[in-house]
């Protein structure tokens, strides 16, 4: 009981497609097995009746055979009873009779398969028997080592052997074949009793009288004569009746019958009157009419068998054709049904899995993304299904689904719309509320002759600068474009230095920046400024405040045309996974939330950097800190800048020549003399404190890690030369590049 629940159980993990496989084919299977079943019992039916057809179209053979051995008997029964002295040669007549319609009956015999059936091949057995044990009663009859009326039973025996064969019925079902077959054996009966009683009266002819006993036996065959004739009449049709009354009638039966009166009416008498020869004549003339009644009637059962035959093989093809078309019909339509129902799951599923897998996701992407105008149309998926059963109401279903996330991703994309712009509006507002502090503040510094105040007045402005940079961040971040007058070109030294002026603890860093012609366009500008401001601004913090951050240049020959910027600290550092997530953030920034809270410049830098394709990457430093790469691409270079030769090309072949491990602060010389020592400059009286290092920085360029996507790399092949000893930004510079930067924030470029 357990196992057949577990298997029920178990049904329910199937696949749907088996499920509706063995809905299909189990009953296919119990369809196909019912119709051959009734095929088999019809092709049984035609079998029957052909052997039945067979076996009555033997008794030709048998009437034949049981003629003669009635003839045989009869005379034989005279023979003796005459102490053999008439009629010996009608016995071996008789005999030779006997044997030929012997032959003739094996012969049609062996023609039908009785093996098939074990009662017709008993009594075929036991007929060959007692037909074999005919040549002892035949020595009998020489010897007379038996009675006459021992004699006669053995014959009888025999021919009621034969008498099995011709009421067999292999059919069994058919009642008309069935009361044919009784017809032809109560007819049998009427001539056996018929061919009896002339034997007996033969023998009492032949002795002259009755003897003891022989009156008995003969009323005896009288009675059972026309209780025959009785049962054949209640047994047969009218037809059939008809056919005997014209068959049997005439002066012989009326001779027969006046001569059985006459004989039991002379009962008494020592000697009887009839004459022996026509008697037995008259009586074997009544046998022919007889048989020729028989005859006919076993036409007639041979014919309506046929009939049977034909009917029972017709019928057996129609019933399997009928099967045959419910079958194809129950297979056609359940597979219809079966597939129909397949398809529609398989869409269902595969529409279900789209919607999960997919289209899911790629909304919920799109809801990550920067650019909310993106997402405003947002195509519904639906469940490519019309059907109303079922299964088409869950295809609507989830029809509905879609749309009800749809509609979420619409809500959503109106709402960051709504807070984008009041980031925007609250931005700008705070934009022009810190260009007034700062105007202010300008035009306070430059009347402003003490030291020390001008020192405080320059920490107001740099937090004003910040609020500044801060409602920049947002309007990034919001997705909108900062509020900028066009500038002209700038020398990278003077982006660098315009970075510097925006970062609090801009003392710390030391420029590491040689010219060399480079120049950015006048509309990258702002945003070059904004992204480096970012990343020192985030070097400076997380770095300790006894430590340099350094900013260096550089070209290498796998970014041809393009410059590279270096921001490097030496804080306590960021493992591998954290450096691979804030970088996946840069150069795929998406929308924000709570995780992201700690990490806003960095998005900052990535939304700028994805604005001029300028490829920014985070990565270790050598005993700890964060270098963060900046590639600027050559459509961002200006002037002669921009087709400058590398300076790593026009570098004499003797001079010295040093090969860089990006996250090493030393260098391997590969020629001598090595690089010059390096001692960071005394500030100027008017500068602020200047944090150093413990430890002096050498004053090389920094080859970029080598990492995949295009970032800068150290083949091994590049020759860079020592760069010149850096210096800090001082008091006085911050304020004028500050100056600088508003004044192109106001005013329109000349270039």
């Amino acid at each position: 009981m357990r196992r057949a629940v577990a298997t029920l159980s178990g049904l329910r993990h199937w696949r749907v497609q088996w499920k509706l496989v063995v809905v299909v084919v189990g009953p296919t299977l119990v369809a196909v097995a019912l119709a051959v079943s009734s095929a088999f019992s019809s092709w049984s039916s035609v079998a029957d009746y052909g052997q039945a057809s067979d076996l009555v179209r033997v008794n030709h053979q048998i009437n034949a055979l049981v003629d003669a051995l009635q003839q045989e008997r009869d005379v034989t029964a005279v023979y003796v009873a005459s102490g053999r002295t008439r009629g010996g040669d009608e016995v071996d007549g008789a005999r030779v009779d006997v044997d030929t319609a012997a032959a003739d009956y094996r012969a049609a015999i062996d023609g039908i398969d009785v093996a098939e059936s074990e009662g017709l091949a008993d009594d075929v057995r036991r007929a060959d028997d007692a037909l074999n044990g005919l040549s002892y009663v035949r020595s009998a009859v020489r010897d007379a080592s038996l009675t006459e009326g021992a004699i006669r039973a053995t014959y009888t025996d025999t021919i009621a052997k034969l008498y099995a064969l011709v009421v067999f019925d292999p059919a069994g079902t058919n009642s008309r074949l069935a009361g044919d077959l009784r017809v032809l054996g109560d007819i049998f009966v009427v001539k056996e009793n018929a061919s009896q009683a002339r034997a007996e009266l033969g023998a009492i002819v032949a002795t002259g009288a009755f003897t003891i006993g022989k009156l008995q036996d003969f009323t005896g065959v009288l009675a059972r004569q026309r209780a025959a004739v009785e049962a054949f009449q209640t047994d047969a049709s009218d037809e059939q009746r008809t056919r005997y009354a014209n068959a049997v009638q005439g002066v012989p039966v009326s001779q027969v019958q006046t001569d059985q009166t006459s004989a039991v009416e002379q009962a008494t008498s020592e000697r009887l009157t009839i004459d022996p020869a026509t008697s037995f004549a008259a009586a074997t003339e009544k046998l022919g009419m007889l048989r020729t009644a028989q005859t006919q009637l076993l036409d007639g059962a041979i014919a309506a068998i046929d009939g049977f035959h034909d009917d029972a093989l017709f019928s057996a093809w129609i019933a399997i054709g009928t099967l045959a078309l419910v079958v194809i019909l129950a297979v056609v339509v359940s597979t219809a049904v079966a597939r129909s129902m397949s398809r529609s799951l398989r869409r269902l599923r595969s529409s279900a899995l789209h919607v999960a897998e997919d289209w899911l996701p790629e909304i919920t992407q799109r809801l990550r993304l920067t650019n909310v105008e993106a997402m405003a149309e947002v195509h519904v998926a639906r469940v490519d299904l019309d059907a109303e059963d079922e299964i088409g109401e869950v295809a609507r279903a989830f029809d509905s689904i879609a749309a009800a996330c749809a509609r979420l991703v619409r809500d959503q994309v109106e709402l960051r719309v709504s807070m984008n712009s009041g980031f925007i509006n609250l931005a700008r507002r705070n934009q022009l509320c810190a260009e007034r502090i700062l105007r202010a503040l300008d035009e306070w510094e430059q009347d402003e002759l003490d030291t020390e105040r001008l020192q405080k007045l320059f920490v107001i402005d740099h937090l004003a600068t910040r609020m500044r940079r801060t409602d920049d961040s947002l309007m990034v971040i919001a997705g909108a474009q900062t509020i900028t007058k066009r500038t002209g070109p700038r020398s990278l030294d003077d982006v660098v230095g315009a970075a510097l002026s925006e970062v609090e603890h801009y003392t710390r860093v030391v420029r590491r920046v040689a010219g060399d012609g480079v120049v950015v366009v006048g509309h990258a500008v702002p945003d070059v400024v904004h992204l480096l401001s970012e990343l020192l601004d985030n070097a400076t913090t997380f770095s300790p405040p006894s430590s340099q951050v350094t900013v260096g240049f550089m070209r290498t020959p796998t970014h041809p045309g393009a410059v590279v910027v270096l921001v490097r600290d030496h804080g306590v550092g960021l493992s591998r996974d954290r450096l691979d997530e804030l970088n996946q953030r840069i150069t795929a920034p998406e929308a924000i939330d709570g995780s992201m809270v700690r990490s806003m410049g960095l998005i900052v830098v990535g939304r700028l950097a994805a604005r001029h394709r300028i490829s920014v990457k985070l990565g270790p430093t050598e005993g700890g800190g964060v270098t963060a790469t900046v590639v600027l691409p050559q459509q961002l270079l200006a002037g002669e800048g921009r087709q400058q030769e590398p300076e790593w090309q026009r570098m004499p072949q003797t001079a010295a020549v040093q090969r860089f491990d990006p996250y090493s602060e030393q260098t391997t010389a590969r020629q001598s003399p090595p690089p010059p020592q390096w001692s960071p400059p005394p500030a100027p009286p008017s500068a602020l404190p200047v944090r150093q290092s413990a430890q002096p920085v050498p004053p090389h360029r920094v080859v970029p890690p080598h990492v995949a996507g295009g970032y800068p790399q150290d083949t091994g092949t590049a020759e860079i030369a020592p760069l010149v000893p850096g210096k800090a930004l001082t008091l006085q510079d911050a304020m004028a590049m500050r100056r600088q930067q508003r004044r192109q924030r106001s005013h329109p470029s000349d270039n």
